[in-house]
């Protein structure tokens, strides 16, 4: 599938727009006024302002939706002035089309007819001759990364580079093209699919897309393959990464507080395991 390239004008628009979403999570990480805590989780000590619950984890921090709705407006009248002419409307509203809000990124859609290559019509004859069909006309999503204080905590910029490496390292199904994007990472764009597959032919796109991806196991490593994670893209499932559809439940339920240890038949709390070994060890 042949890349097409981002206009200028678009892809300036998608490095403010991140930078301001960066920003706006970092402020309302700042304004959260409670002490840092830590929890155990996947055999892991992690560690947030205020905790998972209350820190934007899988919700828009204030100032983020604001930003993306920016994002979209200018988008929309690059669209209507033509992607070659600066934006003189002002006043403009609009909502952004979120895609998915991520613990480090939020996909946001792009039209396609903002995205394609100017010189190509839309009635142009598909290639015959083997070469990759473009993706110009195609919606797009924009992965934009947010703020956080490391890649497990929050920071999506090494997701986006990674999935830049990965394309460029293989340029195949099931990977959806990496078409362009900011080489620190603040936002890559790509082919929007459609997420997830229909209920009665669920199983059978992971099924399609476990195959597609077992050549590729020994080079990338993938911790689970799930719904959210699939989408349907010309005819074909596709390993996507969205994040988690507005207005979901949570996949991952924040961590609740530790279960009080089991009390014997005297009422006493029994020892756990690693209390249990100390004792025996100062004994001997």
């Amino acid at each position: 599938m042949r890349q097409d390239p981002i206009p200028p004008a678009v892809a300036d628009r998608l490095s403010t727009a991140a930078r301001r979403l960066r920003a706006a999570r970092r402020n309302a990480l700042e304004r959260v006024a409670v002490e840092e805590t830590e929890w155990e989780y996947a055999g892991r000590t992690w560690s947030w302002p205020a905790g998972e619950a209350r820190t934007y984890f899988h919700e828009l921090a204030p100032g983020e939706r604001e930003a993306l709705d920016e994002l979209t407006a200018e988008l929309e009248r690059l669209r209507e002035a033509g992607a070659a002419a600066e934006a003189t409307a002002s006043g403009a509203t609009s909502t952004a089309d979120v895609v998915g809000v991520g613990t480090g990124r939020v996909a946001v859609g792009i039209p396609g007819s903002i995205g394609g290559d100017p010189r190509t019509s839309d009635g142009d004859a598909k290639p015959t001759d083997g070469t990759p069909e473009p993706t110009h006309g195609d919606p797009l999503v924009a992965k934009l990364a947010r703020y956080g204080p490391s890649a497990e905590m929050g920071d999506g910029r090494p997701q986006n580079r990674r999935e830049r490496r990965i394309w460029s390292a293989v340029e195949s199904h099931p990977f959806l093209p990496v078409l362009d994007g900011d080489p620190d990472g603040d936002w890559i764009v790509m082919p929007r699919a459609e997420v997830p597959p229909e209920e009665p032919v669920r199983e059978e796109a992971l099924d399609r897309v476990r195959r597609a991806l077992a050549p590729h196991r020994d080079r990338f490593h993938f911790d689970e393959l799930k719904p959210e994670n699939v989408g349907a893209y010309r005819g074909r499932y596709w390993i996507v990464d969205y994040g988690r559809p507005t207005g979901e439940p949570l996949f991952v339920d924040p961590p609740g507080e530790p279960e009080p240890p089991e009390a014997d038949a005297a009422g006493t709390p029994a020892e756990d395991d690693a209390e249990a070994r100390e004792k025996r060890k100062d004994r001997s």
